[in-house]
C-alpha cells in the first residue's frame, strides 16, 4: 500500500536504503511472519526491516529493556531489574540521570506486537515511517514538513538518547522527530558519523511525498546561484 510513496521518497532523497514502517497491533496480519531473530536491541529490528517484513513480541525486545520500556511492553521482573540496572551504569558514569526514566516517552497504544519492514513492502497501515537519513536529507524533510518556517515554528525538535524514543515521541505528538543518533543505535544499526533518525507520522507520510517534491525542486533551483555566488570569490 506504500510501494509508490516509497519510491517515490527514495527517488526524491537519493536514500541509500528504504524507510521503514511500524505498526503496533493486537493482532498480526497472517501473510506476516514472526521474527527468528535473537536481536541485542530494539533497534536492531530497524535494521533488519530494512530486509522485509515481520513481527516481534514482547519477549523478543526482552534483551533490551530501554527498548521494552520506550515500546510500551510490560516489562517481567527479570527485564525490570536488568533495566535498573542499566540505569545506574548509566547514572555512574554521567551519561544518563535516573530522574530521566520517568518522563521517556512511551508507545501508549495498546498492542501485543509491533509489525516492522521496507515501507515498500509495508502491508499495513504504519504507525510511525521510520527513516535514517543524512543531514543534507534531514534538513529537506524538515524544510518540507513545514519545521524550518520561523513564521510557524522555533524550528526543528531534535535530541540525542535514547534514539528509540523517537517512535512513541511521534506518536503521542503526532509530529515528526528526530534523534542525534545515541552510541547504542550507532552500535547496534550500524549508522555512520553523519547519519541520524527521523520518524513521520504514518497518516503524514503522502502528504510529505508530495511536499518534497517541492522543496527539493526549489533548492536544486537556488543550487546555481550560491555555486555561482561561491565561483565570484573563489579568485
Amino acid at each position: 500500500m506504500y510501494k509508490d510513496l516509497a519510491q517515490r521518497f527514495n527517488d526524491l532523497l537519493q536514500l541509500k536504503q528504504s524507510p521503514i514502517g511500524l505498526a503496533f497491533v493486537d493482532d498480526v496480519p497472517e501473510s506476516v511472519q514472526h521474527t527468528r531473530a535473537r536481536v541485542p536491541s530494539a533497534c536492531t529490528f530497524w535494521r533488519l526491516g530494512g530486509q522485509g517484513v515481520f513481527y516481534a513480541t514482547a519477549e523478543d525486545h526482552q534483551e533490551c529493556p530501554i527498548g521494552m520500556m520506550t515500546m510500551g511492553f510490560t516489562m517481567p521482573e527479570a527485564s525490570q531489574q536488568r533495566a535498573q540496572a542499566l540505569v545506574q551504569t548509566m547514572a555512574d558514569v554521567q551519561y544518563f540521570s535516573p530522574l530521566e526514566v520517568s518522563a521517556l516517552p512511551v508507545v501508549k497504544k495498546p498492542h501485543k506486537s509491533i509489525v516492522y519492514g521496507r515501507l515498500d513492502q509495508f502491508p499495513i497501515e504504519a504507525d510511525v515511517v521510520l527513516c535514517i537519513l543524512d543531514t543534507q536529507q534531514a534538513m529537506l524533510v524538515a524544510e518540507a514538513m513545514g519545521n524550518m518556517n520561523w513564521l510557524q515554528s522555533g524550528g526543528q525538535s531534535a535530541f540525542g538518547r535514547p534514539t528509540c524514543a523517537v517512535i512513541p515521541r511521534t506518536m503521542l505528538t503526532g509530529a515528526t522527530s528526530m534523534s542525534f543518533g545515541c552510541v547504542g543505535a550507532r552500535t547496534y544499526v550500524g549508522l555512520t558519523p553523519s547519519e541520524l533518525v527521523l520518524t513521520v507520522p504514518g497518516n503524514e507520510f503522502a502528504g510529505l511525498v508530495e511536499r518534497l517534491q517541492t522543496t527539493v525542486s526549489a533548492n536544486a533551483a537556488l543550487a546555481p546561484f550560491h555555486q555561482q555566488q561561491k565561483a565570484r570569490f573563489s579568485s
